[in-house]
């Protein structure tokens, strides 16, 4: 398997994408390098260098009743301004709008104001390297799923983010929130299922630029697509009765940026230890309990404690050979087929489909 290069480095460095797994009846522990599956650009925070991340997700999302996005962010768990806000099929964080000095990261790459404060801009599909090499997502994070076509001399340089917003077919799945609900591309299905951009609704307030970041924004119901969390109750291929989910956008209904790019909140309940220093649950947790309340055959590790027996699903260069933490097959729709073909992508180089289809009867249902 070939390994991806940093254009902000002298040599190719034949980065590879590692990926793995474990779950249960109830979550899904992804474990994960850090590094893309395309080629990229570490910007001014370079090098891109590989992490330790643990991210654990709900295999079936839970709403929150405090939340209705359809009205405000009024109850609803926000994401964190800054730091992972979920995570990509290749194990890549997607970061919020904000960037280190403050102002929305995306607007600023778009040229919608000029940051004086630090160098801050994004390479190839929106993305960058921060603190200690951490590579992250501020939009798109399409290009998991677009190939190169090396008989015509493409590279990955040629990626645009508009064959991503102008496709003729529903996005695929490029990531997934913190609360277990899926997040997509920029293509979706309007009422009639005919393939649109879907857009975001909001809007920058009077007379700003998105320079103090959050802060410029205001949501409007119903001049675009998503509620105010950017997301949406509807069909998708994976889904064919329906789920809520987040889309990537890039515009807003009235075709100007489309903030939040990927969320704002939370319409689930989220599992918020995946945000403390990049995923895992933060500073030294209590790994005790190997082998009487955590280990093979009775639940995965507490976030951040690693295998602790040993037994970890096998890597991307290997493929998945073992779930050490798998007693019986949950019933759990679609979302555990989704999250399971995340790994075997992985296990495969993330060169292929991401996502197969899911027949119909598998399909999730409204919550």
């Amino acid at each position: 398997m070939s390994g991806v290069d940093d254009y902000n480095t002298t040599v190719n460095d034949n980065h590879i994408c590692d990926l793995s797994y474990q779950y249960n009846e109830t979550h899904i522990t992804i474990e994960s390098n850090g590094l893309p599956n395309h080629d990229f650009h570490s910007g001014p925070g370079c090098c891109a260098s590989t992490q330790d991340y643990s991210w654990t997700l709900p295999l079936t999302p839970t709403n929150d009743t405090d939340c209705n996005p359809d009205l405000a962010t009024t109850g609803c768990e926000m994401a964190p301004e800054r730091g992972p806000i979920a995570i990509s099929v290749n194990g890549v964080p997607f970061f919020g709008p904000e960037d280190g000095p403050g102002g929305d990261a995306v607007a600023g790459n778009e040229g919608a104001y000029e940051e004086d404060r630090q160098n801050v801009w994004l390479g190839l599909c929106h993305g960058h390297s921060g603190p200690n090499g951490m590579y992250h997502y501020h939009a798109d994070a399409n290009c998991v799923h677009w190939h190169v076509d090396e008989s015509v001399g493409e590279t990955w340089l040629d990626y645009s983010i508009n064959s991503s917003r102008s496709g003729s077919e529903h996005s695929a799945i490029v990531g997934f929130a913190f609360d277990g609900y899926p997040i997509y591309g920029f293509v979706g299905w309007d009422e009639n299922g005919e393939t649109k951009e879907m857009t975001s609704s909001y809007r920058l307030k009077e007379g700003e630029t998105g320079y103090n970041g959050i802060e410029d924004y205001e949501y409007l119901a119903g001049i675009g697509d998503l509620d105010a969390c950017n997301g949406i109750f509807s069909p998708t291929p994976d889904f064919p009765n329906g789920t809520y989910h987040y889309v990537s956008t890039f515009v807003n209904g009235e075709g100007d940026i489309g903030f939040p790019y990927f969320l704002l909140c939370y319409r689930g309940e989220a599992e918020l230890g995946n945000t403390d220093d990049g995923g895992g649950g933060g500073d030294d947790p209590d790994c005790s309990g190997h082998g009487e309340t955590w280990g093979p055959g009775i639940g995965p590790p507490p976030p951040g404690c690693g295998g602790g027996g040993g037994g970890q699903g096998q890597s991307s260069e290997n493929g998945i050979a073992s779930i050490p933490w798998f007693k019986a097959p949950p019933d759990s729709g679609a979302i555990l087929l989704s999250l399971l073909a995340l790994a075997f992508v992985a296990a495969a180089g993330l060169r292929g489909s991401a996502y197969p289809a899911v027949a119909s009867g598998r399909a999730g249902t409204a919550l």
